[in-house]
Parts: C-alpha cells; structure tokens; sequence
C-alpha cells in the first residue's frame, strides 16, 4: 500500500524547509552541534506535551507596529516556523506508522487522510511562519520586502500547498484504484481517479476543486509531465506512457535571395 508513501513528498519539503530555516540564521548561529541541538528540542518539546502544536494554527500574523518588539516576534516566528516543520515529521513518522502497524488496510484510508490534512496544515503554518520571520529579519536589517511581493508570495505558497495534496492523493490513487490488468491509459486512469478524489474532496473538505471535468484533466496532465507520477502509472499500467520529449521550434528564414 503506497498511501503512506505518497506523503513522503510532504515530509521531505518540510524537512528541506526546516533545514533552511536552520542554515537562514545569522553565521554565529550556525554550528553543526546548535542545529541538532535544535531540532532535537523541538521534538522533546512536542513528545513531552510542552506545547500544543495546534495551538499555532491560530496564532494570528500581525504586520510590524512602532514600538512592537521586533527581535521578540523575528524568534517566535522562527520557533512556531521550526516546531511545525518537525511536527510533520513526528506525524509521518510516528503517527502514519501507528496507523500502518494497528489498523487494517481496509480502515486505514482516512484515517491517514486524516493525518496527511494534519501534515500539510503543519506544514502550511511551516511556511507562513517561516514567511514571517524571513521579512521581519529583512526590516531589521533594512532589507524590507514590499506588501506585494509578501502577498505573491503566500499566493505561491497556498498554491503549492494544494498541488501537493493532489500529487499525494493522485499516487495514491494510482495503486488503490487499478483494475485487474493494470491501468490501459493515462486518459482512462485520470477519469477514474478524478471521479474517486471529487468525492473524497467534498466528504473530507480538502482544498481541491471537486469538479470531476476539470479535476479530470489536471490529473492527465500531471500523471504524463510528471516524472513521480508518471513512474507510478507506469507501475500498475498495462502499457506505460513514454516520457513527454521537448520539441524545438525551428525558424525558417525567407532572404530575397532564397530559392532563386
């Protein structure tokens, strides 16, 4: 069963963003020793029932005001940034595994859902977090980031976040839903699959259209662009889809003495 699998994808990007974050900090910050040292304190913090990780779910991002504690609020951003990036670690490792090793196949399908929604919620904060201190740590030092570029980019970031779902649950699909034989085309495999993820979109409220038409032809796409998913289509089809070859465009130019 490739469900746990698929959120692999989400763990790795929070991980490559917690590492980020850890490597952003000012040079006399980081060292080797004070980066583990981090990240294990992070996840003492959550094992030991310190703090809840949900509760940074609603913390409200405020833009800078005179007199507010900049330095202060560069740190929590940084921390809730680093917590939840390592909450979707503890969650995938931890938490999926638990579903995996006590629950049947058969009842393990939302009950992951439900986790892979806790991920990308964690990991979405991750993100707006991290956003935050990155622009903060700039207006300290006079690098200030304009309005517009904030807004694009936590456009981009939600944008992402929802693409990511879909890679998830498309993968996913792709092995749950094959049919004796193997998948016969991308076309016939994304129709299916499109009709299975509206449903589950509308009884789980996930953040993709539940439009099967156009959820339809976003999966087609995807599964033949690619390379993950077309990997795994290739894997339960019973022809696989060739990889899509770049074409040049070639200019043919016409001078006044040409074909003479």
């Amino acid at each position: 069963m490739k469900t746990i699998d698929s959120w692999q994808m989400v763990f790795d990007k929070a991980g490559d963003l917690a590492d980020s974050l850890l490597h952003e900090q000012p040079k006399d910050m980081v060292d080797a020793l004070d980066i583990e040292e981090q990240i294990i304190s992070a996840i003492q913090e959550l094992a030991s029932g310190e703090v809840n990780p949900k509760e940074d779910w609603s913390v409200i991002i405020k833009p800078v005001s005179k007199g507010s504690k900049i330095d202060e609020r560069i740190a929590n951003h940084f921390d809730i940034a680093l917590r939840q990036a390592v909450f979707v670690r503890v969650l995938f490792e931890y938490h999926m595994q638990k579903i995996k090793e006590y629950y049947s196949e058969s009842s393990q399908l939302g009950m992951l859902i439900k986790v892979g929604e806790d991920m990308l919620a964690a990991y979405a904060c991750a993100q707006q977090h991290a956003t935050a201190w990155r622009l903060l740590s700039g207006v300290r030092d006079k690098s200030y980031e304009t309005r517009s570029q904030n807004a694009n980019q936590i456009k981009a970031e939600k944008k992402e976040e929802r693409e990511l779902l879909l890679r998830c649950l498309i993968e996913s699909s792709l092995e749950r839903l094959r049919p004796g034989g193997g998948w016969r085309s991308h076309i016939i495999a994304a129709q299916i699959i499109a009709e299975d993820l509206g449903t589950m979109a509308a009884s789980y409220a996930l953040p993709i259209t539940s439009d099967e038409d156009e959820l339809s032809e976003k999966v087609q796409l995807m599964i033949w662009k690619e390379p993950r998913l077309r990997k795994a289509y290739n894997e339960t089809a019973k022809k696989p889809i060739e990889e899509p070859v770049k074409t040049r465009k070639i200019v043919l130019s016409l001078s006044p003495g040409d074909g003479e």
